[in-house]
């Protein structure tokens, strides 16, 4: 039954709070569970929305495929405790319950400490955690791992556990030992209970790509509901930012700057008068790691995202005033990037007129001359691609630079003056065989230091992903540069003017 509009609204006034959801380790589980119960909680007439710890693009793929709504990254490293609470309770408004999935190992942070780790996050929003425990070759083993997590700090803000993998009949002996504790049992998922998801070389498949997506979820939801104590959970949840989950904080809040106000305007416009500033953002299959908060920062500041495929379409959407290249899997999609010769073109021109342009990752890889597949041929196969970058980028068939680092720039650029810093991340198996080297970066992880990058007065190309909200200058910079373009556009200063859809030269 189709749920009226003050049905909806009662259930948006009954903030339930919420819960995070961690584990040992990768692998663990957290994805399936997460998934599962907000299928479950939306079948039982709740307004979840999700969250995601980290920088993952993938995992809240699948958050967002469930519930249809987007999935936000809750990132420690990048915003500090102020920054956690404030985009938390921002995106949670309207719903009755957050569900948040945690990353890696619940402790797990920058080199072997607990900074920007899953914890941190629980602490800083003081909320309860659900531990799932995957008992996988383990009978009364899984009560030592449990015991040990929830001592390893006080508090630990662990309120409940999930036992994933478990035979239904060591269930009742499992909860009864988890009271013994003090913890409430939340519930079990027995091996057969679980969503097989395939992975890839930077992780899980995108949502998008698993076959029968709905019909899975829906299967795991329901056997959700056989085994696991939803009430429970709702309880746990209920307890969010209370004395029962200890008040203990971590992570730094001077890292977090929220400046998202007025619009980057150019010179003899006003807030009234000058249109939003129109930014190109690529987003297909080949292009799909981008942070919603983004898209939200740059929406704040007075811009609009107008989203194309560089699969699919001609060429850039017209009238536009700068291009975001997000990253993703060009590699899979080589062939058909390189077919697309009417889009490499249109790129390619547009940033040689001097369109501002940011090519994260994936969109490095898209501008250079040509760019190894995914094939897994022998002798490897290259793409022609996009040409702006004078090199080849390879497959090193091996993990490149993995994780948080911290960036500065060697020169006056499009992100900002030169000594200027911001944090990003980066994990990639291809690498550039160009000669670049406009940004000098340090891993804080392991205190590690190299250059990379490219760094023009309207280009940003590298394997760095930026996060605005972070690094609020970066952003700034860039729509700073697309005011700048659209008057150079408007005047017609030998840039490239756009007729009938399709982009020429002026004369």
């Amino acid at each position: 039954m189709q749920q009226t509009d003050s049905e909806k609204k009662e259930q948006s006034d009954r903030r339930l709070g919420g819960i995070l959801i961690a584990a040992a380790g990768s692998g663990g589980g957290k994805t399936t569970v997460t998934c599962g119960l907000l299928r479950l909680l939306v079948r039982s007439g709740y307004n979840p929305c999700a969250f995601k710890c980290g920088p993952d693009y993938i995992d809240p793929s699948f958050h967002q495929r469930v519930l249809g709504v987007p999935s936000y990254n809750l990132d420690p490293f990048f915003m500090g405790k102020e920054g956690l609470r404030h985009l938390y309770e921002t995106h949670s408004k309207g719903h009755d319950i957050s569900v948040i999935e945690g990353v890696m190992g619940y402790y797990d942070g920058l080199g072997f400490t607990g900074e920007a780790s899953t914890y941190s996050v629980a602490a800083a929003l003081r909320i309860p955690v659900i531990l799932v425990v995957d008992c996988k070759g383990m009978g009364h083993s899984v009560m030592a791992v449990v015991e040990g997590f929830v001592k390893h700090r006080q508090p630990s803000m662990i309120q409940g556990v999930l036992f994933n993998r478990m035979p239904l009949s060591l269930y009742e002996k499992a909860a009864e030992a988890v009271r013994s504790m003090g913890l409430i049992p939340c519930g079990c998922l027995p091996e057969s209970g679980g969503l097989r998801l395939e992975s890839r070389h930077l992780g899980l498949m995108m949502a998008q790509e698993v076959r029968d997506f709905s019909a899975k979820i829906d299967d795991l939801a329901g056997k959700l509901a056989e085994t696991v104590d939803v009430d429970g959970i709702l309880g746990l949840a209920e307890s969010a930012g209370t004395d029962s989950v200890g008040s203990e904080s971590a992570g730094t809040d001077s890292l977090f700057h929220i400046q998202a106000e007025g619009n980057c305007l150019h010179d003899g416009e006003s807030e009234q008068s000058a249109p939003p500033l129109r930014v190109a953002v690529a987003r297909d299959e080949a292009f799909c790691f981008l942070y919603e908060d983004n898209l939200n920062f740059l929406r704040e500041k007075g811009a609009e995202p107008v989203f194309f495929s560089p699969l699919h379409d001609e060429g850039v959407p017209v009238s536009c005033d700068a291009l975001y290249l997000s990253g993703g899997y060009p590699e899979l999609y080589a062939g058909q990037l390189a077919d697309n010769s009417s889009m490499k073109q249109d790129i390619r021109q547009k940033i040689a007129a001097g369109m501002p342009c940011i090519a994260e990752c994936g969109g490095f890889l898209y501008l250079h001359e040509q760019l190894e597949a995914q094939e897994g041929s022998a002798p490897p196969r290259f793409y022609e691609m996009a040409g702006v970058i004078p090199a080849r980028a390879a497959n090193r068939r091996r993990k490149g630079r993995f994780g948080y680092i911290e960036a500065t720039l060697r020169g006056d650029c499009l992100l900002g003056k030169k000594g200027d810093s911001f944090r990003a991340h980066e994990f990639h198996y291809w690498e550039s065989e160009a000669d670049c080297a406009d940004l000098y970066v340090r891993k804080p992880g392991n205190g590690s230091v190299w250059m990379e990058g490219v760094c023009t007065e309207t280009l940003y190309a590298g394997f760095p992903h930026l996060y605005f909200y972070g690094s609020p200058g970066t952003g700034e910079a860039f729509l700073a540069a697309a005011a700048v373009y659209r008057v150079r556009r408007g005047k017609g200063e030998g840039l490239l003017c756009e007729r009938d859809g399709r982009t020429d030269s002026n004369p």
